[in-house]
């Protein structure tokens, strides 16, 4: 009996093992480390692994949390790693018990805040990487947690500032990686210093190349605009004396009904609100816009910590009239732009050490008065360099505290007054007021007129488009057919159902929907969707199509892709996925396609695929390419196992280039590369260009209608320029093959004045491309799979019209602007940009209209965007979006559960009008917000 019974736990041990997704995974650089990668798992998979790893990496897994005590089975746990996870809660002792963890890994998980609480558990911790995870704050006592910190990775996130004063906690800090951050400039700035002066190594990400290069000299930040603040009226007058000011208010009785402002508000004052607790991030929505908060008689008792989180740009804050027996060291950790600090008739008996310190690079004026202060030391003083005035009558100063208050004002000239007595706090009533400016009414107070929205430019627009599709007359033997600007598949109708193989490119197709092709079920065997905006393909979308070979949604916004989806392409031979932003696929879409033998998923945002499983799945596989993905280390080790296995051809180094969190001796070690600037100009002699294994393809004609030596190259490469003369003032390539674009490739068109290069798959613009084209004024690269900017490639001087929509463009080097000083039009729509930096807008004084419309920005990105082009006056189609703070607030307060919050249209401004003349509907949205 006995026996049977311990045969049973024995066959339980090993079917639960089997269907377990972690796996020991080899290490290159110590096989006899336990490591083990946990696959589209959960935290129940960890019940199979042994109590000595050291390892735990999970990739694509979904927890509803990590609870307390998640990994205290593993005291030996050194490095613990997270990729594309999707984690709604992290509990404050989730990392208790690892004493000797040296690594914690957060890759594409949505956090949105890091705290204090999880790190405190963690004193050995020496590589902290949170890259792209969508951090909109680091609470301030983080970086306390953490004194052997080597190494930290806050890269491509929506950050805009940290303190310096918090980062010099970091005494063993040796290398950061901050960019892809909407830092703001004057912050940026400061942090450069610090780390110059610490000798601390910045590493930025070449985004499209395997490498890590050194930072450039002068690197991408949004600069910081001047709003003017409302005319001061910081008095200790009661609130009815108060001078009215030009803006909006409303009557209210909860501090919850700051969700009727829109984000973009820049002054908020808020009188007789009875406020006993001032909460954390009570405020933060606003950090973008918010110039000036005064709360005036507000009975607040309690301030908790990160109540002013997020208000970098905050000039004057006012708290008068409250209950606040001291100024404690949490208040200020964030307000490292705040000038104007007003703390009258509140009560307060002390100054906490260090309260001040957040203040020392920008506080001007303190008013401190009516409190009970016996003395204000002096080395909170000394923190404040720029202190220009202190008020600080009406506190029972001690006479040897107001002497040596006054020697130390005088030796360092600022103004002071100080005498008088205590003030009594004046009683609160039940109700109080709202006031508040937004940046649109500062704008109209400075008479200072925006267009917005822009239908229309002075410059030329092309007319509308609508979908064509057109029969590729060289393939006579087989109905192929190429459609481009459709918008829904009904404009498919036109297609003859017979047709074999269907070819749509630059189109806005968001969702293919389920039987979307039923039409062609049993001859369609080759379909592509290019560029066509893809985000989503629902359930069976090609389950009629059992006779198709190849599928193709390269250059799409898809994020995944699942087994459903594909379901029913039993017969499908070659999958391509590039392009795309997908950060998992499910071991089931290896299911549903057992025949295929080519997959190609490079350049997405994966960092690992269940190779076991594809391995058993798809015995006929020859090709899979995988490059220009984040591979994790051992998901990367364990991709490189299988395609050695198959004798797949791929770049070996590639796989571990792209993310330098694996340190493995068994491959060649390449030192980092330094980014290099060229100062091209363009009346130098013509470069030397090499001659190419080319032959000559396409056409180039003169375009008849004009007087002018216009001409027209279609499905061509470079070698047509031979047919071009060399006084052509306006060039157009046209559905050619131009893969790269060499240095000097135009230089002997002197006089040309226009030049376009249209779905041309264009990848690559040399530095200098445009060299020698002096009379160049317009430039238009739409439709291209071009990627990235980079410093060198505009050293046009007299362009005036700049053209980039419609391509892959993720990325803008420092500087790539620099010499259009003539500049008037910029368009930007339709790329891949998460955040267009204001910095590059500096030099480009002519700028009048830039068009970024279609672009997936940060949420910082955009607002400080459009703040800065209406302060600049330069036009620009809005894009309203007047909830996506309200969203990121609730993942804040909510301690990072995903919380939806439906936003009916008209969600603004506007929409407040109404809440203000409808009583029931105004207690309605006050009853939801108080549930919520």
């Amino acid at each position: 009996m006995v026996n049977s019974i311990l045969l049973l736990w024995a066959l339980v041990g090993l079917i639960g093992r089997a269907h377990g997704k972690c796996s020991l995974a080899p290490i290159a650089d110590n096989d006899r480390s336990i490591a083990y990668a946990c696959i589209h798992g959960d935290l129940n998979d960890l019940n199979e692994l042994p109590g000595e790893t050291e390892w735990i990496e999970f990739s694509v897994s979904r927890f509803h949390a990590i609870p307390d005590d998640a990994f205290r089975r593993f005291p030996n746990l050194r490095r613990l790693s997270f990729y594309n996870c999707h984690v709604n809660l992290i509990e404050p002792a989730a990392f208790r018990g690892l004493h000797r963890l040296d690594w914690l890994i957060f890759h594409g998980t949505r956090i949105h805040a890091v705290r204090s609480a999880w790190l405190r558990h963690l004193p050995n911790l020496r590589r902290l990487v949170l890259d792209r995870c969508g951090l909109v704050h680091v609470e301030p006592d983080v970086f306390r947690m953490l004194p052997r910190l080597e190494t930290l990775d806050l890269r491509d996130n929506d950050l805009d500032c940290l303190s310096v004063e918090e980062l010099s906690h970091l005494t063993a800090l040796r290398t950061v990686r901050i960019d892809g951050n909407p830092w703001l400039c004057d912050c940026r700035l400061k942090m450069e210093r610090f780390f110059r002066e610490r000798s601390i190594i910045q590493e930025i990400e070449c985004r499209f190349r395997p490498r890590i290069c050194t930072a450039y000299r002068n690197p991408q930040c949004m600069t910081q605009i001047e709003i003017p603040l409302p005319p001061p009226t910081i008095t200790i007058e009661p609130i009815e004396n108060l001078q009215e000011r030009p803006g909006n208010r409303f009557q209210t009785s909860a501090l919850t009904s700051l969700d009727r402002l829109p984000d973009r508000t820049t002054w908020i004052q808020i009188t007789g609100l009875r406020i006993d607790r001032l909460p954390a991030y009570a405020f933060f929505r606003f950090g973008n816009s918010l110039r000036s908060l005064e709360l005036h008689d507000c009975a607040i008792g309690t301030i908790e910590p990160g109540a002013f989180a997020g208000l970098h740009q905050l000039q004057r804050l006012a708290l008068v009239g409250n209950r606040l027996p001291a100024v404690a060291a949490h208040w200020f950790g964030d307000l490292v732009a705040l000038r104007q600090l007003v703390l009258a008739r509140n009560g307060i008996e002390r100054v906490e050490p260090g309260a001040l310190s957040p203040l020392a690079g920008s506080l001007r004026h303190l008013d401190v008065r009516h409190n009970r202060l016996r003395c204000l030391p002096l080395e909170e003083l000394a923190h404040l360099r720029h202190l220009e005035r202190l008020e600080i009558v009406g506190n029972p100063l001690s006479c040897d505290c107001r002497r040596n208050l006054q020697r130390y004002l005088t030796d360092r000239n600022v103004g002071f007054e100080i005498t008088g007595r205590c003030y009594e706090e004046n009683e609160t009533s039940v109700t109080g007021h709202v006031y508040w400016t937004t940046f649109d009414d500062t704008l109209s107070q400075r008479n200072i007129t925006v267009i917005k929205p822009i239908v229309e430019t002075p410059t030329e627009r092309p007319p509308p488009r609508t979908g064509t599709c057109v029969r590729d007359r060289t393939q006579m033997s087989r109905q192929v057919y190429t459609c481009s600007g459709i918008t829904s598949m009904d404009e498919l109708d036109v297609l003859p159902r017979s047709v074999h193989a269907i070819r749509i490119v630059l189109s806005n197709l968001k969702t293919i929907s389920t039987r979307a092709f039923a039409r062609f079920d049993g001859w369609l065997s080759r379909l592509e969707l290019r560029d066509s905006g893809i985000e989503t393909i629902e359930h069976r979308a090609f389950i009629d199509l059992y006779n198709l070979e190849h599928l193709s949604l390269h250059s799409n916004h898809l994020k995944t892709v699942t087994s459903e989806a594909l379901e029913g392409l039993t017969n499908l031979r070659h999958l391509e996925l590039s392009r795309n932003h997908i950060s998992r696929i499910p071991n089931e879409v290896f299911d549903v396609v057992p025949q295929l033998y080519s997959l190609d998923v490079s350049e997405n945002y994966m960092n690992c695929l269940g190779v076991e499983h594809m391995a058993r799945k798809m015995p006929h596989l020859y090709s899979l390419k995988v490059s220009g993905n984040p591979w994790s280390c051992l998901c990367g080790t364990k991709l490189a196992s299988f395609l050695d296995s198959r004798r797949i051809p791929y770049h070996r180094e590639s796989l571990f280039d792209v993310n330098d969190d694996c340190y493995v001796t068994g491959f060649p070690a390449t030192p980092p590369t330094t980014v290099v600037t060229i100062p091209w100009t363009t009346t130098t002699e013509p470069p030397s260009i090499g001659l190419y294994n080319e032959t000559l393809e396409g056409s180039c004609a003169r375009i008849p209608e004009s007087t002018e030596p216009r001409y027209r190259c279609v499905g061509g490469n470079l070698l047509m320029l031979k047919n071009v003369p060399r006084d052509a003032v306006y060039i157009e390539f046209y559905e050619g093959h131009l893969p790269v674009l060499p240095t000097g490739a135009l230089y002997n068109f002197r006089k040309l004045q226009e030049l376009i290069i249209r779905n041309c798959g264009l990848r690559t613009i040399s530095p200098g491309a445009f060299k020698g084209l002096d009379s160049l004024e317009r430039l238009t690269v739409r439709g291209n799979p071009l990627t990235s900017i980079e410093a060198n490639c505009f050293n046009i001087e007299r362009l005036e019209r700049l053209d980039l929509r419609g391509n892959s463009i993720r990325y803008i080097a420092p500087g790539a602007f620099r010499h259009l000083r003539r500049l008037v039009y910029l368009n930007l729509e339709g790329n891949d940009l998460q955040c267009i930096f204001t910095s590059d807008f500096q030099d480009m004084p002519n700028l009048h209209i830039v068009e970024f419309a279609g672009n997936p920005l940060k949420w910082r990105c955009r607002m400080d965007l459009e703040q800065f082009l209406e302060t600049r006056k330069i036009k620009f189609v809005k894009v309203e979006n007047s909830c996506e703070g309200k969203k990121i607030m609730r993942n804040l307060l909510y301690e990072n559960r995903t919380v939806e919050v439906e936003c009916p249209p008209g969600c603004s401004t506007a929409s407040n009008v109404e809440l203000r003349k409808n009583p029931m509907l105004f207690v309605a949205f006050v009853l939801f917000f108080a549930i919520h």
